[in-house]
């Protein structure tokens, strides 16, 4: 069996894709020929013993099962026949009887320090035809998760200027992993840090979704009151630690988690968004209807400059990004900017996507992130969830958000339904942190929900 009898088989159709990529020919190829890192970037990867990408040796690594739950991994064993540097590596199965098989992986520039990045497979053979099904869906899996990964290398690389060693995310071969990662949500959850950012600017990181406090001049401005139990924490580090009572809050958008905490400050004008007191009676009735002390009470749909103290804080309606009530705010202290994002930045865990009444616009929230980080590249960005963040980070958040859409928009034209595109699409490079919600009719927020809320948004 040779290449030449391959092509004129009629034992099945090659499988094959591309993706276009923002990232340099010579930088895609020096990531790509370590082979042993595949695993790090391609999730159809368990395991590759190869350090390097040589004419002629033998390929050795062992393939993730087509679905998490299949109890098998599936051992590899090629020769590499084709080597082109920086455009091109092919290798040939021959180790199952009857059995015969070429893969390539190919690089094409684009230009403009564009590449596209293709794989291309086709097998032959008796053993092949009594056990097709199997091997259609392996190499279509091995196709998906492949161009999958080219796309997350596009994020890694926007994001450090570089591909490498240090960039490129561990794997995890630990065991029950999820089931970590949950625990590891939960303690997020649970933990509330309080942190300085610059004189009279404090965040409150965690316990729920992010607080920011700032006073100046006899007035606290506190941005997101968390949800019960945080929110009467966060009230009383605010007694022992600033000086000045709550005179304003400011709500970036109508959900529960930021806005609980409302009812704690009865004296506090509370600023949101024109739309956000209906759509929390319309989507939270159970709570408003007992707290509407709680409900805002300064509406805006403009950009409105408020002073706390001698600071002032620019607040501006964001557009549907993670709702149809988004707020941020721009403080410009000691020479220094500070955005406050609200949830259109929820960085390092799965983030919520509301798919309900004044829910979320995926494209909108992408062009925001991508708005702030070129229009403050040296601020300080505090997100709704996560740590306090940069413009390089925004950008990655920004990259997830795109590889969410395309890829989940590829599993929808291939018709597959939501559930097939949960098992067909790996969102484990980007390494976020399942998280609890417990509302809206969610659990956890995972790659499942992401995927599934995606998925709905597309039509």
């Amino acid at each position: 069996m040779n290449a030449e009898t391959l092509a004129a088989s009629n034992d099945m159709e090659p499988v094959q894709g591309t993706v276009d990529v923002d990232i340099p020919i010579d930088v895609l190829w020096e990531c790509f020929r370590h082979a042993n890192w595949w695993p790090r970037w391609n999730t159809c990867m368990y395991v590759v013993r190869n350090r390097d990408l040589v004419l002629g040796k033998q390929l050795r690594w062992v393939f993730e099962p087509i679905k998490g739950w299949y109890a098998y991994k599936l051992i590899g064993l090629a020769k590499i026949v084709e080597v082109e540097q920086p455009t091109r590596v092919t290798w040939e199965v021959v180790a199952l009887p009857g059995f015969y098989a070429r893969h390539t992986y190919s690089l094409e520039d684009l230009g403009d320090g564009r590449t596209r990045f293709g794989s291309w497979e086709q097998a032959m053979g008796p053993s092949l035809r009594a056990t097709l099904p199997f091997w259609k869906a392996h190499f279509e899996f091995v196709k998906d998760r492949s161009l999958q990964g080219a796309s997350y290398l596009e994020a890694i690389y926007r994001r450090h200027g570089k591909i490498d060693g240090d960039t490129l995310p561990k794997r995890s071969y630990i065991p029950f992993g999820k089931g970590i990662r949950r625990l590891t949500g939960m303690a997020k959850l649970l933990s509330v840090e309080y942190r300085e950012l610059m004189p009279g600017v404090h965040v409150a990181l965690g316990g729920g979704g992010n607080s920011l406090v700032l006073h100046d001049g006899g007035q606290t401005l506190l941005v997101d009151t968390k949800p019960p139990p945080f929110d009467k924490g966060l009230k009383k580090w605010i007694d022992r630690n600033v000086e000045a009572p709550v005179t304003t809050i400011v709500n970036t958008h109508f959900h529960y988690d930021h806005t609980q905490g409302n009812r704690l400050y009865p004296e506090a004008t509370i600023l949101a968004h024109t739309d956000a007191p209906d759509l929390m009676r319309r989507r939270d009735g159970a709570i408003w209807n007992d707290h509407p002390e709680g409900l805002p009470d300064w509406l805006i749909d403009e950009t409105t400059t408020i002073q706390i103290g001698s600071q002032p804080v620019t607040i501006h309606p964001a557009g549907r990004g993670h709702s149809a009530t988004d707020l941020w705010l721009h403080i410009e202290r000691d020479g220094k900017d500070l955005i406050v994002t609200g949830d259109v930045a929820s960085l390092d865990i799965h983030p919520f996507f509301d798919p309900g009444e004044g829910g979320a616009n995926l494209g909108h929230m992408i062009a925001l992130l991508l708005r702030w980080a070129d229009d403050y590249p040296d601020a300080i960005f505090v997100p709704g969830h996560g740590d306090v963040a940069t413009a390089a980070d925004l950008r990655y958040h920004a990259d997830f958000l795109s590889f969410l859409l395309e890829h989940v928009g590829r599993a929808k034209e291939a018709g597959l339904s939501a559930r097939q595109a949960v098992s067909n699409l790996s969102l484990a490079p980007f390494r976020l942190v399942p998280m609890p919600i417990f509302h809206f009719g969610q659990a956890f927020l995972d790659e499942g929900s992401n995927i599934r809320q995606t998925y709905s948004f597309l039509g």
